[in-house]
């Protein structure tokens, strides 16, 4: 599992690597929210459900960061660690573990507005998943 960066002119492309389509949807989380805070440095003590539904993988892939991000906008919790229990072309339940946002003791770094249909793609490999979309900034 790992994730990566990829060059866009105005916002950031991020790219979830998995051998799972879990692990690569878990993978992309992890890379936004490394966007905006060093993930390193939190305290992943507190655990969030989320279960989304959608009408494909695609869609999927942007409900799943736009509500991780609602959560971070709305209740002021950032995330570490997730842990993906069912996915499929139209669900996802999950834990997000992470913590609400300490200003004394969290480097925030960029914000991330929104998950974009932008060079979304979901595609299945021999050695896995890559799960992509471009994040606005």
């Amino acid at each position: 599992m790992s994730y990566e960066y990829f060059e866009h002119q105005a916002d950031i492309g991020i790219r979830g690597k998995g051998n799972t389509l879990a692990e690569a949807f878990e993978q992309a989380a992890l890379a936004m929210f490394e966007i905006m805070v060093d993930t390193i440095d939190l305290n992943p003590t507190e655990s969030q459900i989320v279960e989304i539904e959608a009408d494909n993988s695609e869609e999927l892939l942007i409900s799943w960061l736009s509500e991780l991000l609602f959560l971070k906008d709305v209740e002021n919790k950032i995330f570490s660690r997730f842990e993906i229990s069912k996915i499929d072309d139209n669900t996802i339940v999950a834990k997000a573990y992470g913590e609400k946002i300490d200003f004394s003791r969290h480097k925030l770094k960029l914000e991330v507005k929104a998950a974009t249909w932008t060079q979304l793609a979901i595609k299945k490999h021999d050695n896995g998943y890559i799960a992509q979309c471009l994040v606005d900034v």
